[in-house]
């Protein structure tokens, strides 16, 4: 019997939508470098953001938030782009503060509470996601981040350390997840059964995931 529900945050419960690009393309307005575009700009930022990241699993753990600007100050150095990174970075700092739910999280979250202890386990800061759920009123039991719990998915440590802190065995826990890295192949790793959301429907997950959803909803039928 299965007691405790791990939600990854981003792209599992929270919307990210188009901040993140809308956040790029203002910095690049500032920069007047409009002509790189700001998807491309941003999907660069994003292969950064996950190298860093586990450089900071590797070597000493470092805040999203610095994460944030030496991503930046890379992709200045190799645009030659001469702009205070520390600055421009809060642009898209501030954007994580502007997310909203999926339809069907508070719905799904609420019933899944009356069986389960239900918390988050998200690769973030906390202060962005504690504003995110206090501003959407999403209610959970508790709320587990990166730099609450000082690493980042898919090190094992993220999901063992919560584990210990739930007094709970991974055989009795679900982690719930968008990512194949970070939300199957790192819980399944450590023998937690692994649900990945895939909302687009690509299927990468099928066949490596325990269950594969396209829609929150239907762990009420799975579980």
């Amino acid at each position: 019997m299965k007691k405790l529900l791990i939600f990854d945050a981003y792209g599992t419960l929270i919307s990210t939508g188009s901040g993140s690009v809308g956040a790029a393309e203002k910095i690049l307005l500032l920069c007047r470098y409009e002509e790189i575009g700001a998807k491309a700009f941003y999907t660069e930022w994003k292969k950064l953001h996950r190298r860093n990241i586990n450089k900071s699993n590797e070597n000493g753990f470092m805040p999203e938030r610095e994460i944030f600007i030496e991503d930046l100050k890379e992709l200045y150095r190799i645009y030659g782009i001469r702009r205070s990174a520390e600055t421009d970075a809060e642009i898209m700092i501030a954007s994580l503060y502007e997310r909203k739910l999926y339809p069907e999280t508070a719905g799904v979250i609420e019933s899944l509470r009356k069986k389960y202890r239900v918390v988050i386990g998200s690769t973030t800061d906390t202060a962005p996601l504690a504003d995110n759920l206090k501003d959407t009123g999403l209610a959970v039991d508790a709320v587990y981040t990166s730099e609450s719990l000082g690493v980042y998915k898919p090190d094992h440590k993220f999901y063992l350390s919560i584990l210990e802190v739930e007094n709970c065995l991974p055989g009795d826990a679900v982690f719930i997840g968008d990512s194949l890295t970070d939300d199957v192949n790192g819980p399944k790793s450590c023998g937690i059964t692994a649900v990945h959301i895939d909302r687009k429907r690509k299927g990468e997950a099928s066949g490596i995931a325990d269950y594969c959803i396209s829609d929150l909803r239907e762990l009420l039928t799975i579980l």
